[in-house]
């Protein structure tokens, strides 16, 4: 399989980045998301989707884009599916044999430049282990309400203005909130931060400290992305692109994975997610 990668890229003018997966239907009637025919960027995008570990083994899902590439006519050479984070399956039906790339973030960040969407919400799983935001036994799935409660608030970075009405409001309770009660709590946060971009780096530090799924997208995260949504979009940009921690980059990933990707957000975050997931060693 090598030796086939090697001749069919050695023989690519193009690459088109195109939408769906293994069960998308034919190539031609596909929408094109990218298309990539520098040299630079032809010889990025092969490392990383041909450098790796073969697995001997498929996905079960048929994955969610496709590369193709195309020789000097334009004809389709060879494709392969993209799958979860890192995953690569040149012409699937004949090999069946997916490649874990060594530098999974490379390939989703190369592909986020080019305009492809969807991109960093691939770095939810990763995300969860390095940051450890999956739900435990040790963990409620809610946090509780009262004194026990306020010590997840503290754990969290949850701002102090509004410690004295969360704290009595249990995870679910404070996701569930009425719009007049999520007024007041804006303006709580923006008389104690009038800075837009600050408020939105302290919150989504807050989104990214959740533990998913639960608490990240059914408790607190729906109270914290009803505070995200009164500030404008460039303000969550900046703090994104300033703040560049691990609680705000989980905190970005959360968001999208509700509201769909925004490249500019994307790449806001890139830079950080560049900087968890450095490079293997050469």
């Amino acid at each position: 399989m090598i030796g086939w990668l090697d001749a069919v890229w050695a023989s690519t003018h193009l690459v088109q980045i195109v939408e769906g997966g293994e069960a998308a239907g034919p190539l031609p009637g596909r929408a094109v998301l990218a298309e990539l025919g520098e040299p630079p960027a032809l010889g990025a995008l092969r490392a990383l989707t041909t450098t790796g570990r073969f697995t001997g083994d498929i996905c079960r899902c048929h994955g969610h884009t496709t590369v193709v590439l195309r020789g000097t006519a334009g004809e389709a050479l060879a494709s392969a599916s993209l799958h979860a984070y890192g995953s690569v399956s040149w012409e699937r039906s004949r090999f069946r044999n997916d490649l874990e790339v060594d530098d999974a973030a490379g390939l989703h960040l190369l592909l986020a430049a080019q305009g492809v969407r969807g991109q960093v919400q691939q770095f939810l799983s990763p995300l969860m282990d390095l940051l450890r935001r999956h739900e435990t036994d040790r963990r409620p799935q809610f946090r509780p309400a009262g004194k026990a409660g306020r010590r997840y608030l503290a754990e969290r970075r949850v701002p102090v203005e509004l410690h004295a009405t969360l704290g009595r409001l249990t995870g679910q309770q404070a996701g569930e909130l009425a719009e007049p009660q999520i007024r007041d709590l804006r303006r709580l946060l923006a008389a104690a931060t009038p800075s837009p971009a600050e408020r939105a780096a302290a919150l989504l530090s807050w989104l990214g400290r959740l533990t998913v799924p639960a608490e990240a997208y059914w408790g607190e995260g729906a109270l914290v992305r009803q505070l995200l949504a009164d500030i404008a979009a460039p303000d969550i940009a900046a703090a994104a692109a300033a703040v560049r921690t691990g609680p705000v980059a989980m905190g970005v990933v959360n968001l999208l994975m509700t509201t769909g990707e925004d490249p500019v957000l994307a790449a806001a975050v890139a830079p950080t997610l560049r900087r968890l997931f450095p490079p293997p060693p050469a």
